[in-house]
């Protein structure tokens, strides 16, 4: 979903006639992030404690059904969303550079914070517990600094075409962060009512 955010995003960006939200070097060190030490800590993941109890989905099933599709599309709203409004506010502010910072910052942090939604299908992070998997902290707390790093260091900046945020910036890139986490538990409790329902249904 973060790659098919970061096509909606440069897409919506060009077809309001704003400047590319995101540079090539910004897209590919986010993917890094946000593809990489939380991947891994993915891997290592347990599963859901009633796996061995569920009957297995339908061959006949596509891989990506309705409900992967529909968690997809919901996250590639909520993503897009938030870091379009970050960057719209910091082209109000400053220049392009600081608006690009806000939209990479923006949006390398709300997909390591939507990694830790991301360990269940099905349980609700809260259930699952925030810090049961160590290895997703290491993870995400590595990414994060390598992200402010990009940020705030000096030689950094030039190759990422970033600037220093301030803390008028970081109000509002903060709440943003969250939306595309929520959005995903939220659209996690209904793909799991409605996957109960059907399995009653076919019982």
């Amino acid at each position: 979903s973060c790659n098919a955010a970061e096509v909606s995003i440069i897409f919506l960006a060009a077809l309001v006639g704003w400047p590319v939200p995101l540079t090539p070097i910004q897209i590919l060190w986010l993917n890094l992030l946000t593809d990489g030490a939380p991947a891994l800590a993915l891997g290592v993941e347990k599963g859901d404690p009633d796996i061995m109890n569920r009957p297995p989905r339908p061959p006949q099933e596509p891989i990506i059904n309705r409900l992967m599709l529909r968690g997809i599309a919901v996250q590639v709203v909520a993503i897009t969303a938030v870091v379009l409004t970050a960057f719209l506010l910091g082209l109000r502010w400053g220049d392009e550079n600081l608006a690009r910072t806000m939209a990479f910052v923006t949006l390398s942090a709300s997909e390591l914070l939507r990694a830790y939604t991301a360990r269940s299908e099905r349980y609700p992070l809260l259930k699952l517990g925030v810090f049961t998997n160590p290895y997703m902290q290491y993870a995400v707390v590595v990414s994060f600094v390598l992200m402010l790093s990009a940020v705030y260091l000096p030689f950094l900046q030039p190759v990422f075409d970033t600037v220093s945020l301030g803390l008028r910036e970081w109000e509002v890139i903060l709440p943003l962060l969250f939306v595309p986490a929520i959005a995903a538990e939220i659209n996690k409790a209904f793909d799991t009512r409605e996957d109960s329902r059907r399995r009653s249904a076919g019982e």
